[in-house]
């Protein structure tokens, strides 16, 4: 036995009163499956939601959300830091680094981002054209002396010359060791050569070193006008190199990023704090609502129209489930039938923004990964093998056979508007009625699903329900809410709905880009775009958003080079439609 408490209506009917007293009827939730199939006939209703969150949130958004279907990564784990260590929380991980599914409208999670880039990334390198080969082999030529004296320094120092990779030599590899390794920050080899005070520069040196040091410079002055070929060659395939083994090998030293599991995985981040994403999943004022009626087509669909647009057919199982009182499929046996009206409504609350993506490879500190700029330059500088010979640049060797655009594989989310698990309410108007409050009155349990997502299970927190009967026009308003774990829930576990996604495909470039170096952008006043310049120790900044004229660039090109004492421009600053380098502030 249970008691129940009812209250009257204005127009006499009777609402049953949603707290719970002894055994008061109740809703199981459950945590998001491990194996859930999209439905490509749910888009209405995701694309729909992804509006929603696009009109709530477009104060906050610098790209539109696109519509994303939730797969076997199950719905977003918002709670990134794990409260017991505070390291990184792998679910979290797991889910904000993935690639997206090629040719799949709404995006879907795929495999894992970081594979597709190694893939592609190990088969960039950097070469010079065939006309500056001949210039640099000339000066080799006439230097030969002093680049086998420096060879010769280094083994008499660590008896050994280490071995020769696909893109670099011995000779390569010590001068970008020398410049990346042996100076904080980072140097060039031009540096090197121009350099007064050698000890300062190569400040840290180790005392096996020394010798070298000499040896090396009088090497780069022998060079001498072709240092600048010389420092491209080796300084660029070095930081390919070193961008590569840092995806490739994560620790701590190269910026690896420590999960709550122990493990070492390249780096991610949620640039969204979390007590901030807990505020914004507790202002429940910020709601996406969607509205949908719901007929029977036939004993295996239903017909589904959202916001009164045309409906769509879609299987009963993959749109929405309803078990109770021992009954799996109550909502399509006995609630959606031929008989009755029915409508749904569904209130996401807490609508918010959460920022994530990989961490940009850092030239001067040697560390992260994510360098996707001479991907982007590769695929123009490789697109026709003869006048590729013509260009010195990043180039493809072998092609990597990859598409960067939403046709391929490269792509993955920045971040995702997020909510809280729906509330949800179920209008029914029909002969029915009756039955279905005796049903919701003698049942203590319930299972849910969305979409194909389980809401509910018997095993996990309650969702409360209520109910309220109009007698005079034969409908039933049944109410589900979320149990306050589902509702900026604050452990490990916690997951939020996904309405909508920030997409991104880093490298990719149309048929129609021109390549233009740093001179011919700002010629052409390439406004609006991302301002970018290179400072004297190799770091390259760029703009938190596209700036709209030549002052403002210059204004703010002033306001990152006071922000960072000790440094100056290394030739002209740029703007570029991409972002790369450092993204300041």
């Amino acid at each position: 036995m249970f008691k129940r408490s009812f209250e009257t209506l204005n127009n006499g009917s009777i609402r049953k009163a949603s707290k719970r007293v002894g055994t008061i009827p109740n809703i199981i939730i459950m945590k998001n499956p491990e194996n859930v199939a999209p439905f490509v006939e749910a888009s209405q209703i995701i694309t729909e939601l992804k509006d929603r969150a696009n009109d709530i949130l477009a104060s906050v958004l610098s790209t539109e959300l696109s519509a994303i279907t939730i797969n076997g990564k199950g719905n977003f784990p918002y709670y990134w830091q794990d409260p017991s260590n505070l390291k990184f929380n792998k679910k979290t991980y797991d889910w904000i680094s993935s690639n997206l599914r090629a040719n799949t409208e709404p995006v879907q999670l795929d495999q894992v981002f970081t594979n597709y880039f190694i893939d592609a990334f190990s088969k960039v390198n950097y070469s010079l054209s065939v006309e500056d080969t001949a210039v640099l082999n000339d000066a080799h030529t006439r230097a030969t002396d002093q680049q086998m004296a420096l060879l010769n320094a280094w083994v008499a120092a660590y008896n050994t010359l280490p071995p020769a990779t696909d893109t670099m030599q011995p000779i390569d590899i010590i001068m970008d060791k020398i410049a990346t390794e042996w100076a904080n920050p980072a140097t060039t080899l031009y540096q090197i050569q121009k350099s007064d005070n050698l000890d300062a520069l190569l400040n840290k040196t180790p005392a096996s070193g020394k010798p070298i040091i000499p040896v090396l410079a009088s090497y780069l002055d022998a060079l001498g006008a072709t240092i600048s070929l010389q420092n491209n060659v080796t300084m660029n395939n070095g930081y390919l190199s070193k961008a590569l083994k840092n995806v490739q090998n994560p620790k701590k030293e190269n910026g690896g990023l420590l999960l709550n599991d122990d493990s070492i995985l390249p780096a991610f981040e949620v640039t969204t704090p979390l007590d901030q994403i807990l505020n914004g999943l507790k202002n429940t004022s910020q709601t996406a609502q969607i509205d949908m009626e719901v007929s029977r087509e036939s004993d295996s669909r239903f017909r589904v129209s959202v916001e009164g647009k045309t409906g769509f057919s879609i299987p009963i199982f993959d749109f929405f489930t309803l078990g109770i009182g021992g009954n799996a499929n109550y909502f399509s046996e006995n609630i959606a039938t031929s008989k009755n009206s029915i409508k749904i409504s569904m209130m996401f609350t807490g609508v918010t923004l959460v920022n994530f993506g990989p961490k940009d490879f850092n030239i001067a500190g040697n560390m992260y990964w994510a360098w996707f700029d001479p991907i982007r330059k590769a695929q123009i500088n490789s697109r026709d093998k003869e006048e590729e010979k013509h260009i010195s640049g990043y180039k493809f060797s072998p092609d990597p056979g990859m598409k960067f655009g939403p046709e391929g594989p490269f792509g993955l989310l920045n971040g995702v508007a997020i909510s809280n698990y729906p509330t949800v309410e179920i209008t029914v108007t029909g002969e029915d009625y009756k039955s279905i409050q005796k049903t919701f009155e003698q049942s203590s349990s319930a299972t849910l699903s969305f979409l194909g997502i389980p809401l509910a299970s018997v095993k996990e927190s309650t969702y409360s329900s209520s109910f309220s009967v109009d007698q005079s026009k034969s409908t039933i308003k049944i109410t589900l809410s979320p149990p306050p774990s589902l509702v900026a829930g604050n452990n490990r576990d916690s997951i939020a709905w996904v309405l909508g996604a920030i997409v991104d495909y880093p490298a990719e470039v149309s048929d129609d880009v021109e390549l233009l170096n740093n001179e011919e952008l700002v010629a052409k006043g390439a406004y609006p775009n991302y301002q970018l310049y290179k400072d004297n120790f190799g770091t390259t900044y760029c703009s938190v958003k596209k700036v709209k004229s030549h002052a403002v660039g210059a204004t703010w090109v002033s306001e990152c080079l006071a922000a960072h004492p000790g440094t100056s421009p290394a030739g002209k600053p740029w703007t570029s439609p991409k972002q790369s380098g450092v993204i300041w502030p």
